[in-house]
Order: C-alpha cells, then sequence, then structure tokens
C-alpha cells in the first residue's frame, strides 16, 4: 500500500448506514450500503454512499456484490464475512480485501496508515477451482438421480425433473441424497437459483441441460461438467476425469 501514497485511488467499505460514521456492515452480500471513498496522498478527497444491489436478492447475493464492487474500480474492500466464490471474483479481480469491524471512517484511517492486514482466506487455491480446471480437493458436485440407492444410484439425463439430487463432497468423500423439490412454478426464484440456495454446489454433474439453466450457472462462477458415467459411484471413480459440458438440449 505505500507504492500508492502518491497516488488517487478508491476503497470501499460495507456499510449498515448512508454515512461514514456508520458501523461496518459484517454481512458482505447482504450489506444495505457500500461507502466508496478516493483517497489522495492519505487522505480522503470526496466519498459517496451506494446502494448494495445484492442486498435484496434472493441468493447468489455475494456474487452479485463482488461484481458491483468490481465495476466500481476500487482497490480494496474493508468488510466482515465473505463467501468462498464471491471472494474468489474480488480475488480475480486483484480487489484487496479486509476484515474489520467497527467504524467506517476510522477503518478507513487505519488502511490509510497501513495498519490493516490483507484477508487472504478466500484467494484462490489449488483446492479451488480455476480456469476451469477440477482439483477434488474441495469440490461439492450435484448430480441429478433416478433413485436412491446410495452410490450405485442412476445419474439421470434430466437435470431440472430428476426424481432426486445427491451432494458429493469430495473433501469429506460424503455423498448425500435427498429428493427433489424445486418448484418450478416458483417465478421470484428460478430452479438454479433453488439449487444453489439449497447446497451451494462448486459444480452441476448432467448429461445435458437447457440452455438457460447453462447460462445462468455459468453467470454464479459454478463449473458444468460431464462424462459417460451412469452412476453416481462411476462418477466419484472418475472426478478427475469429467469433461466441460460443451453442449445443451436447446430448450
Amino acid at each position: 500500500m505505500n507504492s500508492n501514497d502518491n497516488k488517487i485511488f478508491k476503497i470501499c467499505v460495507s456499510s449498515a448506514k448512508d454515512s461514514l460514521d456508520s458501523e461496518i456492515d459484517l454481512r458482505f452480500g447482504r450489506c444495505k450500503y457500500f461507502a466508496v471513498v478516493e483517497i489522495n496522498n492519505g487522505e480522503i478527497l470526496n466519498s459517496q454512499i451506494i446502494e448494495n444491489v445484492g442486498a435484496s436478492q434472493g441468493s447468489g447475493a455475494g456474487l452479485s456484490a463482488a461484481e458491483q464492487i468490481g465495476n466500481l474500480k476500487v482497490k480494496a474492500l474493508i468488510t466482515g464475512d465473505i463467501g468462498p466464490k464471491a471472494g474468489e471474483v474480488l480475488s480475480q479481480l486483484g480487489i484487496e480485501v479486509y476484515k474489520k469491524s467497527g467504524i467506517i471512517k476510522e477503518a478507513i484511517n487505519e488502511y490509510i496508515n497501513n495498519n490493516l492486514a490483507e484477508n487472504k482466506e478466500n484467494a484462490p487455491s489449488s483446492g479451488t477451482k480455476n480456469n476451469n480446471n477440477i482439483s477434488v480437493d474441495r469440490p461439492r458436485i450435484f448430480i441429478p438421480l433416478m433413485d436412491d440407492n446410495g452410490e450405485d444410484s442412476k445419474i439421470s439425463l434430466h437435470f431440472g425433473h430428476a426424481p432426486f439430487f445427491g451432494l458429493y463432497d469430495a473433501s469429506a468423500n460424503k455423498l448425500t441424497i435427498k429428493e427433489n423439490k424445486l418448484d418450478h412454478s416458483d417465478l421470484s426464484k428460478s430452479p438454479v437459483d433453488q439449487v444453489i440456495e439449497a447446497v451451494d454446489p462448486t459444480i452441476i454433474f448432467v448429461q445435458d441441460m437447457g440452455r438457460r439453466a447453462v447460462d445462468l450457472f455459468t453467470a454464479r462462477n459454478i463449473l458444468l461438467k460431464t462424462g459417460p458415467y451412469k452412476t453416481v459411484g462411476e462418477m466419484i471413480n472418475n472426478v478427475d476425469k469429467l469433461e466441460d459440458l460443451t453442449k445443451n438440449c436447446g430448450h
């Protein structure tokens, strides 16, 4: 940060209210406001308070907030807790992240005086997805299923209308199977948003998928993978060989 002492740059702070005297909102994705401050030669040049567009979303609030921060062209973000997906987006954008509670103006002064330690908990690592390659350390894989029969469960050819779904957590080598209760009549929340809200997957394994679902998952930085596997057990045994889904069923 010392290299920027003589440069003009912006930082952002998640805020509970529309003032620099407000408390830092520790909920990054659900904070009501962002305080954006322009700094020049160690002094606050000007500031503005903007609403967080992700705060009112049913799901994906953290990703939406991260994208909004990226569009603001800030150098750093001061906030509380950040989910791994939003943290990865911010890291890829080169935005420094600092975890801090208290009054916004005081935190900004600490930043200016180099008294904040950067939070690197959510930076991309060998255990997360990167450049569409899979590391088997941390993936949470969502699989549409025809039945509930453990690793012998058959993989459904249809994503949205499968009777069951499985979630395979590779870090714990744990498979969970549940009845599919996606509500396709819910106009406020798409099946894609319902899946993300329910199980927070990093990968979706499918044989085929509609174009709209492909676009929605891709926009949320969730990988789509496929392969010639008929059962969950076959997919688990070949998790490092899964291929990118390059087609869709067109609907």
